[in-house]
């Protein structure tokens, strides 16, 4: 390991390949836009991934899933860190939203706060678990990222998170996948428990996925140009979340071979990938409606 940096990002990266691809794509787009902030690799592989300048190798796990995002905390190796899911990509230079999330000593990218009454997807009962925890509110964010600094404040979010996730079924959780619950739930609890509920909100500029967008997403990651309408905001991620399907859409297809070029995709080839697309599209369409 090389000597450790004030701030630095981290991704992970386990189990098959294609989680390992996604991390290389990630942190070529890193060193496209940001190449002054050092990356670090979490990853179950032995040997050493390019151009990941740190990797740190993760421990034994029974499943791999998302709740496993709660031990970044121990897994860092910088003071200052902004961890980045795998199938992100870097659009362009974010230095002013990390200046701001720096503020906190915890914090995901959050815009909504859910309520006794309201609805959420991983949990049975929203009310019920905030009354359970002693929290006010539930503050609802994807985890695509999250900046946290080595303090008692953060290590405290983490340890939260951990205990809460025993409290799986009392809390009415639900599984997020094999492994177990999200880590977006038992930490979004962990923050309502501790009454840290007046987090980073970065006005669709530090991250977003394209989950439910409406329209077309631009990106064009070597002009450094990405934007899409999402919730009747157009937002301007400087980190975009290609979560679930979206890892399969043209805009992510070919970002990934640009950024591994580092040349303009030519144009026949592009309308071949999106002309694929559509056809996939319209077909799964079809099916639904014979079904």
């Amino acid at each position: 390991m090389t000597s450790r940096a004030k701030l630095g990002l981290i991704t992970m990266a386990y189990g098959r390949q294609k989680y390992v691809d996604q991390a290389v794509a990630l942190a070529r787009s890193v060193k496209l836009h940001v190449p002054h902030l050092p990356i670090c690799l979490v990853t179950d592989r032995e040997e050493s991934i390019a151009p990941f300048d740190e990797q740190v190798r993760m421990e034994s796990f029974a499943e791999a899933g998302t709740v496993l995002k709660t031990r970044i905390y121990e897994y860092s190796p910088f003071e200052e860190t902004l961890f980045i899911d795998s199938d992100c990509l870097v659009t362009r230079d974010f230095s002013r939203s990390l200046d701001a999330i720096s503020a906190w000593d915890f914090s995901p990218v959050v815009n909504t706060y859910l309520k006794a009454g309201d609805k959420d997807l991983w949990l049975e009962d929203v009310g019920a678990a905030l009354a359970k925890v002693g929290g006010a509110c539930f503050p609802k964010f994807n985890g695509g990222v999250y900046f946290f600094r080595k303090c008692e404040t953060a290590a405290q979010v983490f340890a939260e998170a951990e205990e809460i996730r025993h409290r799986q079924s009392e809390l009415g959780i639900l599984d997020f996948d094999v492994a177990g619950p999200g880590e977006e739930t038992l930490i979004g609890l962990a923050l309502a428990k501790m009454g840290l509920t007046d987090l980073y909100d970065d006005g669709g500029k530090l991250m977003r996925t394209p989950l439910n967008a409406t329209g077309p997403v631009h990106l064009d990651i070597l002009k450094g140009e990405c934007s899409f309408e999402k919730n009747g905001q157009m937002v301007e991620p400087a980190i975009v979340h290609f979560c679930g399907e979206w890892i399969d859409h043209p805009a992510y297809r070919i970002a990934l071979e640009e950024v591994a070029s580092g040349e303009r995709m030519p144009a026949v080839k592009r309308a071949a990938i999106n002309g694929s697309y559509k056809a996939g599209v319209f077909a799964q369409k079809i099916a639904n409606k014979v079904s």
